[in-house]
């Protein structure tokens, strides 16, 4: 069962909403050869670079879209498919800075950074999918998206999503190796996946836009993605930027499934509030959840497969795909400890979503019965085998705020979690690419990035 924050009337309104912004208001488009390509597909289009998405359009690609998605990866098992059944985490992102294993001051991140936060990804049972959690500022910018692609396949066997394709010609090159490592029989299913967004309010991006383009062409997966923020991007309610977050995301799974029938697409708004004060994302408002879970609902009765975010009501209304953490100051700077705590904390989630025994062994009547009134059960062979199973807190917990004022370095979360990031890091091995396969990949993402043909 899952949770809902919408009843049914509720849910119809804000999606009839939706769909008079997209036949009304539209959305503007800042690249003149996008428009022609939609007014040759038949979208209206108005002197001021706004394309209107008819409510008609809207249903035909909803209609055309795959219910199911999957996520390809180098090993078969780990391949992902999206399709309503469970919830998959993926490792938060994007951003451009690592706070230092050794050192603990923030610097730009590398190329080894990604490298070794898609090992540890590969390493940690909760994470199911590798984001791009940072771009490596120690390559060209115009080799850094296929670059810091090549250092996550080198290391996870895991489904990788790139979030930092903005461009076209990005996208070709990840196409082109996508290609590559499909002939060469490298990889089950569809080698990469992508996120791009919206900009809020109401603007297609035209880069991200053509790069999505070329991945639906290829049939490689799109996560179409709004993220507004109530009170600057969108209005300042709760319902209207759930609103604009859908409308978005309806015009943009419209614009490519009517370029590219069938492409698999991904509903994904991520909307969140203003700071009141500085006007910058609030993570902490407590209408959040509220929000991310209203904006997957809505995904949900689209059909579609949906990306929701890490809240505790979003989980419990099982979104296909979630971010899963890793990251600090609202992400932009990756941690690896944060990796390892974060984890931990998806685990705990898991764990309260599940549904619990109430056999006749769980209730434990005979054994309430052998103890009686002022007993303890700590003897009982029932609490030994129960007790095994325990989850046990190893980097978070209760107790950590005492250990920290304490001063006992040795106690806190991240001095806890530093150790096994060294651990994984030292000993977690992941089988190499074919020599021959891996320069040809090094070969492409090194070439000069070629137009975008969409």
């Amino acid at each position: 069962m899952r949770y809902s924050v919408l009843s049914g009337e509720e849910e119809q309104r804000i999606h009839e909403a939706a769909l008079c912004v997209l036949e009304e208001v539209g959305l503007a488009v800042a690249r003149p050869s996008l428009i022609a390509k939609m007014r040759e597909h038949g979208f209206p289009t108005l002197a001021d670079d706004r394309v209107l998405i008819p409510r008609a359009r809207v249903e035909e690609a909803l209609q055309s879209a795959p219910r199911s998605v999957r996520l390809g990866a180098r090993d078969e098992d780990k391949q992902v498919v999206l399709d309503g059944t469970r919830c998959f985490t993926a490792t938060g992102g994007c951003g451009s800075k690592t706070l230092d294993l050794d050192t603990g001051e923030v610097r730009p991140s590398s190329l080894a950074d990604v490298a070794a936060s898609a090992r540890l990804a590969d390493a940690i049972e909760e994470y199911d999918v590798y984001w791009t959690m940072t771009s490596a500022q120690d390559v060209s910018p115009t080799t850094r998206v296929a670059r810091g692609f090549l250092a996550a396949l080198q290391n996870t066997l895991k489904p990788i999503q790139v979030i930092d394709a903005c461009r076209g010609e990005e996208a070709e090159t990840l196409a082109l190796m996508a290609r590559q490592l499909e002939s060469a029989g490298a990889v089950h299913g569809p080698a990469v996946s992508m996120l791009n967004s919206v900009v809020t309010p109401l603007r297609f991006d035209p880069d991200g836009t053509e790069a999505s383009m070329v991945f639906a062409r290829e049939g490689l997966p799109v996560v179409c993605c709004s993220m507004p923020i109530g009170g600057v991007t969108s209005p300042a309610t709760a319902a209207g930027t759930v609103m604009l977050a859908h409308a978005e995301v309806l015009a943009f799974l419209t614009l490519l499934q009517s370029f590219y029938p069938g492409c698999p697409l991904i509903h994904c708004p991520f909307p969140v509030f203003a700071d009141p004060h500085t006007g910058i994302t609030n993570y902490w408002d407590p209408r959040g959840e509220w929000m991310a879970c209203a904006s997957l609902q809505l995904g949900r009765s689209t059909g579609l497969p949906c990306f929701g975010t890490e809240y505790l009501l979003t989980l419990a209304s099982v979104p296909d795909l979630c971010t899963g953490g890793g990251m600090l100051e609202v992400s932009t700077v990756l941690c690896f400890e944060r990796m390892v705590i974060d984890a931990e904390r998806v685990r705990d989630l898991r764990i309260s979503l599940a549904p619990q025994d109430t056999s006749p062994e769980a209730l434990a009547v005979d054994v309430v019965r052998d103890v009686g009134p002022g007993g303890h059960f700590l003897s009982q062979r029932h609490t030994v085998a129960q007790m095994k199973d325990f989850p046990i807190t190893r980097y978070a917990g209760s107790s950590d705020a005492v250990d920290e004022k304490a001063g006992n370095d040795e106690g806190s979360p991240r001095r806890r979690a530093s150790g096994e990031v060294r651990r994984i890091l030292e000993t977690h091995r992941v089988e190499p690419l074919p020599e021959e396969l891996e320069a040809a990949l090094l070969k492409i993402a090194e070439s000069e990035p070629q137009a975008a043909v969409a």
